[in-house]
């Protein structure tokens, strides 16, 4: 934009209608199409303005009236201001006076017939008062002579001559000596113009009788005339008149016809030069409209509209038809590139003001906008589309290359990754374009039509629409298909949620920066909140699915002996998978961004979800546990007891070997690992719920450790089930083996074999059960001592009452050399039974008895020093 033009000089500086005024000034156009408007004292006179140079217009004045500002407008500048007043009047107009207006020089003039009026003179009178008004430089102010004489005139030949007015006009600095001497003048004159009347007539007495005679001599010749031609000449002198203009027609006719046309011509390069601009309106409209200056084009149909909008002549309405009908296409043309997307805002709303402009009939903002709403949705069908289709096509390739490359199914894929991306940008993009649209249009700052209260609803409306379709959009892109993560690792799934966590975010940090109203906003805010539950879920998901995948993992591979036996590396495993699930969810979704909930809030959804997936996920490890200790139905056999318990013990752990353990073997190693994960890796898991600021899953682990308990229980009896009942069965054929019957005269030294018996199976038992279990094996064999002094105190209640002395003696050291064995197994329970078999018995008699029971258990306890001690070793109760 340059400076605006200033009007510092005008020549004349009044004038009637029509007056060419010379305008002088700075800064008033560059070129003649700069030259938008031009108005004097209010009237618009560009149509009649001549541009000479950017100091210089010439244009006439218009029908103005009174004082007032000539003000330019240019393209470059736009308004300017004026210094000068330019002041037009109404004026009679005599015959000779040069008069603004149209003359058809095609019609001849009529003149009427007899004398022509004289042409009034120049000829100013004399003042009055004889007084000069040379000197009277300063001038009584027209406009003050107009309100004090208001029907009055200073002109001395008008009927309503004011003298005051005359006085003040011309003697307003006339002091009174001078006015009282001109008064005195002008009685004087009067006075001698009242006897120079009868002076005259005496000095021309001779003039005036020539002029009776010649009154005498034009009587007689009108008389004569009259006697020669009749009391009515005119008829013959009419026909004299025609004859001669039949005459002149004939002889000019063919050079009137000449000059007619070249009149007429003339007429029409004249009209074509002063309207030019009209005319060549339609080839400027189709030129500017190819070179796209559509601000060109406005103007000059603006500037024509306001020029010829009302003409009556049939050439301008014709050529006005024309260009209006060329406006309508460019309408049309304008209408069409506004809706046609995709387009920046800034040549959208071009066109919305193009359009204004042009009178268009629509709302041409509200369009746009719709326009652009419509448009959003398309782009988001589309982008769903070509993604879908693409995943279709991948789909179908030979051999899967995404299996093949490791990547995984579903929303954890690289094409909804990609389908995420496009789809958050097409919303951020297209909301920051239509968002600022709708606030301006809203705003009025769009001209146009203003806009209702069901405009507001219907744009919140739309708003909410585009944003539920991208949330619909977003959610079967990236929360459909359940927790499926194929064979993606955790490395891969990481970085997908967090690449789509943070197209997620982008583009609700882009509506959070459009200040848009909370509830789309909350619509996308669900999104990321469902999105990052759903990855929390899927990596719980794949911990769980990887728990329960363990038990085909189990190579039964001693890993380390712990205070709770020999260990595997199932506990440890289900640590890392848990662990690593925890570390997952607090680096991807744990952490919450701008005006985001707090996944774990108290009592939410989220927070139950963390605890049942956590609580699958460590059951799943108890199921697995239970199932790897009962799997031995392949394994197990009907070989005999007594053959099993045979068995060197460098020989079981030789078949102890990973890939070839017994199936009682495993049902230990099962069990130590179920104690060494209530006992330490649940503890562990806490640990790591709290290391990674996750709240600690009190209900899962509580409902996990009494799984696990009851998992050992359960382990513990089918122990005892197949190792304790088989030995147990063995007591009464072993007791009464041959039928023997103690002699009531035969010495009594030593327990009958079925107690050794008893006591090698128990040694056996606790070697297999300690080379698993280590110091947890207690539990087993008092479990099978229980069991065994079950089975004593039984048969010593099925005894016949009628036994001898030294039966007596037998069943008593046997029961208590049985006592002494496995004194270090023994429960209460245990010890009940045993009480209960020796209460049955009579008591010893004498010292001697006593004194040969002491020796007999003391050699007892001598001779199985050894076994005794292999029985009784490592038995610190846990």
């Amino acid at each position: 934009m340059g400076p605006p033009p200033v009007v510092t000089g005008i020549s004349p500086k009044e004038g009637p209608p029509g007056t060419r005024v010379t305008i002088r000034g700075e800064f008033l156009g560059v070129s003649v199409t700069d030259l938008i408007g031009l108005k004097i004292c209010g009237c618009d006179c560009l149509l009649s303005a001549e541009w000479k140079s950017k100091n210089k217009i010439v244009a006439r004045s218009g029908p103005c009236k009174g004082r007032g500002d000539i003000i330019v407008a240019t393209r470059s500048g736009g308004e300017g201001t004026s210094t000068v007043q330019f002041r037009g009047y109404h004026e009679s107009v005599g015959p000779m006076k040069e008069s603004a207006v149209w003359v058809e020089e095609a019609a001849p003039p009529s003149l009427p017939w007899g004398r022509r009026p004289m042409s009034p003179t120049a000829y100013t009178p004399p003042d009055p008062l004889g007084l000069s008004t040379e000197g009277d430089d300063c001038k009584f102010p027209e406009e003050e002579l107009h309100e004090l004489f208001p029907d009055g005139s200073g002109k001395l030949s008008d009927e309503n001559f004011q003298p005051g007015w005359y006085l003040l006009e011309h003697h307003s600095n006339t002091s009174y000596e001078d006015l009282k001497a001109g008064m005195v003048f002008l009685q004087r004159k009067v006075e001698g113009q009242k006897e120079g009347q009868l002076s005259f007539l005496k000095a021309n007495t001779g003039a005036v009788m020539d002029q009776l005679d010649r009154l005498v001599l034009l009587k007689n010749m009108y008389e004569e005339d009259q006697r020669k031609n009749g009391r009515e000449p005119l008829p013959s002198l009419q026909s004299a008149i025609e004859e001669s203009i039949s005459v002149a027609d004939s002889l000019f006719s063919e050079i009137l016809s000449r000059k007619e046309n070249a009149d007429k011509t003339r007429e029409a390069l004249s009209l074509l030069t002063r309207h030019k601009f009209l005319f060549q309106l339609p080839s400027s409209i189709d030129k500017n409209i190819r070179k796209k200056e559509f601000d060109l084009v406005v103007n000059d149909y603006t500037r024509a509209k306001n020029l010829f909008g009302n003409t009556d002549v049939k050439l301008f309405q014709k050529i006005l038809a024309e260009i209006d009908k060329k406006i309508e296409e460019l309408k049309e043309n304008l209408h069409n590139r506004m809706k046609t997307m995709p387009i920046n805002v800034q040549e959208q709303t071009k066109y919305i003001r193009l359009l204004i402009s042009l009178n268009w009939e629509g709302d041409a903002a509200w369009t746009a906008i719709l326009s652009r709403k419509d448009y959003l949705m398309s782009l988001m069908n589309k982008v769903k589309d070509h993604f879908k289709q693409k995943e279709e096509q991948e789909a179908n390739e030979k051999g899967r290359r995404r299996a093949r490359d490791g990547e995984c199914d579903g929303p954890w894929g690289a094409t909804r990754a990609a389908w995420c991306g496009a789809a958050c940008g097409a919303l951020a993009a297209e909301l920051h374009a239509l968002w600022p649209l709708a606030r301006r249009y809203f705003a009025g700052e769009l001209a146009g039509r203003p806009a209702t209260p069901q405009r507001h609803t219907d744009l919140k409306e739309m708003i909410i629409a585009m944003v539920e379709s991208f949330s619909e959009q977003m959610r079967s892109c990236l929360l459909s298909g359940g927790g499926a993560v194929g064979t993606a690792s955790a490395e891969v799934l990481r970085a997908r949620l967090v690449a789509n966590l943070r197209h997620l975010r982008d583009a609700y940090e882009s509506l959070l920066k459009l200040d848009l109203p909370s509830q789309p906003l909350s619509i996308v805010e669900k999104v990321i909140f469902d999105y990052r539950v759903h990855g929390m879920t899927v990596f719980l998901q794949r911990a769980h699915k990887r728990a329960k995948a363990l038990v085909d993992k189990e190579t039964w591979k001693i890993e380390e002996f712990s205070d709770y036996g020999a260990i595997t590396n199932l506990p440890h495993t289900l640590e890392g998978h848990v662990g690593e699930a925890l570390a997952s969810i607090n680096k991807c979704v744990l952490w919450c961004g701008r005006r985001e909930r707090p996944l774990l809030a108290d009592g939410g959804e989220p927070l139950a979800a963390l605890q049942r997936h956590v609580q699958q996920t460590l059951l799943a490890f108890v199921a697995v546990l239970q199932e790897l200790a009962l799997r031995h139905d392949q394994d197990f056999n009907n070989t005999s007891l007594s053959v099993a318990l045979d068995q060197r013990l460098d020989e079981a752990l030789e078949a102890g070997e990973a890939g070839g353990r017994s199936w009682q073997q495993r049902l230990l190693i099962a069990g130590a690992n179920a104690q060494y994960a209530r006992r330490r890796t649940l503890a562990n898991i806490a640990a790591a719920f709290d290391s990674y600021g996750l709240p600690e899953p009190t209900q899962a682990m509580q409902a996990t450790r009494e799984a696990l308990s009851a998992l050992e229980s359960s382990i513990a009896e089918t122990y005892l089930e197949h190792k304790g009942d088989p030995l147990v069965g063995t007591i009464e054929p072993s007791m009464y083996m041959g039928r023997h019957q103690a002699d009531a005269d035969a010495p009594v030294d030593d327990a009958r074999p079925y107690v050794y018996e008893i006591v090698n199976n128990l040694i056996a038992v606790h070697a297999e059960v300690d080379s698993v279990c280590g110091a947890a094996s207690s539990r087993y064999v008092r479990d099978i001592c229980e069991t065994v002094c079950e089975e004593i105190a039984r048969l010593a209640a099925c005894a016949p009452p009628a036994m001898n002395r030294a039966a007596a003696f037998q069943a008593r050291l046997e029961y208590t050399l049985l006592r002494v064995a496995v004194a270090e197994h023994l429960t209460r329970k245990a010890e009940n039974y045993l009480m209960e078999a020796l209460a049955g018995l009579p008591p010893l008699e004498n010292e001697e008895d006593k004194t040969r029971m002491d020796n007999i258990i003391q050699g007892f306890k001598k001779r199985m020093e050894l076994q005794l001690a292999s029985l009784n070793c490592n038995m610190e109760t846990v």
